[in-house]
């Protein structure tokens, strides 16, 4: 029998991610296509050609967080990972106010994956003339096919954590080729398509910084939605061969990876469209590939379709296994750690996060009188993100300053108390500019402060 539900926690089966699984993940979970195809544009309004800038003055701070993952892993390798290491390092109560931002980041990351991929398979569809305009533009033909994306989701994830990984692996080696494929034909014909001939202040434009810091600031929580997904590594520990030394470095790799893919992509592109045209459109991805290779531009679809549904599910992956954790350790109820006998897979909570965003995907959709007020609501992501890392970071302060046999101790110590403080700028940074996320985030943060009150038997056990 392909699925056998059962009612108990159990463990999660061990020993199936590979180093190249991992690195898979890791980069994949990043989804460089789908970031720059939903995210560049909104950069590129607020800061123009100083948007790489910003990229490379944050890459540090996310790169310091990785080494952090990667260290925690060596000592406690945990498919809870922030969670755990909070609770674990710090105190349980602490941990318990980590769990419900880990919830608030990863659950409000899921439903504005979910319209995306319905948006972009639909104009694959209608750019290669499968559909009409009136089927692309429609409600109901973006919310089937959004939900056939959430089906899938579920299908690869109760399967398992092989499968997932070896349909990520598919889709990121679409993703990364059709990338590739853009950057040479851009490169080869770069001597007539240059538009804006590139400057050194794209990269260290500092003056900028200085003179108009608003606009930095604003665009910081944007920022955060394309720098992270790199961790799943660590919420994939239990399941990885060497636990201990593979989470966390394949990480970084993810990481670094990206940011490469951006440098050069977002370079490329900054040199041969129109500013104003990226800084105008919702996938600038395809902007720049119509200034290419106009009559083949729908196969940049491709790739960030590719990018958009591994998102989905390794997103969901995350989650999944931080409920999971929690659960195992009776913060949340036993259903959240219920696993699927064969493929020792975390079905119940899967299945709740698959009908909430089938739900959320549907009031976007078919309600507008609300749709913007969720839009804001899921927008707020990527605070909660840098909520989760800026944590990490303060659990590596207080663990390396209470910790005396840790090698290259005060290493880490400086590195913490740098990822901190980046952090926690650039979530002041977004909470100052923006009164709506001000308001949302202290909102949402109330019911994680009843949670530590009224779970007293976890908390004391």
């Amino acid at each position: 029998m392909l699925f056998k539900l059962n009612r108990s926690s159990g463990t999660l089966k061990s020993n199936v991610h590979k180093f190249a699984d991992l690195s898979a993940l890791s980069t994949s979970s990043v989804a460089p296509a789908f970031s720059i195809a939903a995210s560049y544009g909104v950069i590129a309004f607020y800061l123009g050609f100083y948007s790489l800038m910003a990229i490379i003055l944050t890459f540090p701070v996310w790169l310091g967080a990785a080494i952090i993952f990667r260290k925690f892993n060596r000592l406690y390798p945990n498919a809870g990972a922030s969670y755990h290491w909070g609770s674990r390092i710090v105190s349980r109560r602490y941990g318990t106010m980590q769990a419900w931002i880990i919830t608030l980041a990863y659950f409000f990351s899921i439903p504005p994956i979910v319209i995306p991929a319905g948006e972009y398979t639909a104009a694959l569809l209608y750019n290669t003339g499968i559909i009409n305009y009136s089927a692309y533009s429609s409600p109901a033909v973006i919310f089937i096919i959004g939900s056939m994306w959430i089906g899938i989701t579920l299908l690869a994830s109760i399967l398992g954590a092989r499968p997932t990984a070896r349909l990520t692996e598919i889709f990121l080696i679409i993703e990364l080729s059709i990338i590739a494929l853009f950057i040479v034909i851009a490169v080869y014909f770069l001597p007539g398509h240059i538009v804006n001939n590139i400057s050194y202040s794209w990269f260290f434009g500092f003056n900028k910084l200085f003179n108009d810091p608003y606009r930095f600031m604003i665009a910081f929580p944007v920022i955060a939605t394309i720098m992270d997904g790199w961790e799943i590594d660590s919420y994939a520990s239990e399941e990885s061969f060497n636990r201990e030394k593979w989470p966390g470095t394949t990480g970084i790799i993810g990481l670094i990876v990206v940011f490469c893919i951006y440098l050069v992509t977002m370079t490329l592109m900054d040199i041969e469209t129109p500013m104003s045209m990226l800084s105008a459109s919702l996938d600038p991805l395809a902007t720049w590939s119509g200034y290419i290779i106009p009559h083949y531009s729908f196969i940049m679809d491709i790739a960030v379709i590719a990018s958009t549904a591994s998102s989905l599910w390794l997103t969901t992956y995350i989650l999944s296994r931080a409920w999971y954790a929690m659960s195992r350790e009776r913060l949340l109820p036993r259903q959240f750690g219920y696993l699927n006998k064969t493929r020792r897979s975390p079905y119940a909570n899967l299945i709740m996060i698959g009908v909430a965003a089938e739900s959320i995907n549907a009031v976007m959709l078919f309600m507008p009188s609300i749709e913007s007020f969720f839009a804001e609501l899921l927008s707020i992501s990527g605070i909660f993100l840098m909520m989760e890392f800026g944590v990490d970071a303060f659990t590596g302060i207080y663990l390396y300053a209470h910790k005396s046999e840790i090698h290259m101790k005060l290493f880490y110590l400086a590195l913490s108390i740098f990822s901190f403080a980046g952090f926690s700028l650039m979530i002041l940074f977004g909470l100052i500019t923006n009164t709506m996320f001000l308001l949302l985030t202290v909102i949402l943060i109330i019911p994680g402060i009843m949670l530590l009150y009224r779970n007293k038997k976890y908390i004391e056990s």
